[in-house]
């Protein structure tokens, strides 16, 4: 192999492990937000004294 090629690969390589970082990132902060977002609606729902939801609601 030549030096151009071996270059070339070691790119690529650096390439993947890079995008394979970026990827675990995004879903682990996607994760996050949709239990940011779970907590922030559960907390709404029941500031509200008016209606009991806790009947027909039973994840809250």
């Amino acid at each position: 192999m030549d030096e151009q090629t071996k270059q070339r690969l070691r790119y690529i390589r650096d390439a993947t492990e890079v995008n394979k970082r970026h990827a675990d990132m995004l879903r682990t902060q996607s994760e996050s937000r949709h239990e940011r977002a779970r907590v922030q609606i559960k907390s709404e729902v029941m500031e509200n004294r008016n209606i009991n939801y806790r009947g027909c609601m039973k994840w809250l």
